[in-house]
């Protein structure tokens, strides 16, 4: 069973200025930066797949509209959504490739199931949407998408025989998305940040070009 308080979602889901404290797997991998810029109107090109800006902000709106509806007091927004967003479908994209290049995929049947168990330890699916929401940024959408990527970081993992979360199988993870990486020459739009190769997030931009709440994208 994934338990989310396990999972590195959250971690990868904050922009930084200075190092902040990395989910196990995350403060190992390596994300390439190489590549050609991207063009406009692209928040990151990865491999061929061109990441619009149109779809960062239809995650975000759909994120913000969710948050919104919780009881007042529930969640206030942080700087650094829209580039944790950006960091997240990058990272999404670079598991993808690592499965399909060890020939590995992760069943719909699998997604719905780790979703039914989890929902049963937090008490039903709502309270699991909420708290996918306000742990991990994760609107309703994109759940089977979460659990996807989880999923799949554990068949990444279990390749060697080990375990996410083990010095072993977070090694053996990191190694195998490096390779996905540089095969997909990552490149992210400069207004999102630039990528930090040794903590595989974004660093914020130099100029103030991120929203804050209530902000369009």
């Amino acid at each position: 069973m994934i338990r989310s308080s396990s999972v590195p979602r959250t971690a990868r889901r904050t922009v930084r200025r200075s190092a902040p404290a990395l989910g196990a797997l995350l403060a190992v991998v390596v994300l390439s930066a190489c590549g050609g810029q991207p063009r406009p109107g692209a928040a990151a090109l990865v491999g061929d797949q061109r990441i619009t800006v149109a779809a960062v902000q239809a995650r975000v709106a759909e994120f913000r509209s969710q948050a919104a509806a919780l009881p007042s007091g529930q969640y206030q927004e942080q700087s650094g959504l829209v580039g944790a967003t950006v960091s997240g479908m990058v990272f999404n994209a670079v598991v993808e490739h690592a499965l399909e290049s060890n020939g590995l995929s992760v069943s719909q049947t699998e997604i719905a199931q780790v979703r039914a168990e989890q929902a049963q330890v937090w008490g039903g699916e709502p309270a699991l949407e909420q708290m996918l929401l306000l742990k991990h940024a994760v609107p309703v959408a994109e759940i089977d998408g979460f659990y996807r990527e989880q999923i799949g970081l554990q068949k990444l993992a279990a390749l060697t025989g080990k375990q996410i979360g083990t010095t072993e199988g977070n090694k053996t993870v990191h190694q195998l998305l490096a390779e996905a990486s540089a095969e997909l020459k990552v490149s992210v739009n400069p207004r999102y940040g630039s990528w930090d190769a040794e903590q595989a997030v974004l660093d914020a931009p130099s100029a103030d070009w991120l929203p804050q709440s209530g902000a369009a994208a």
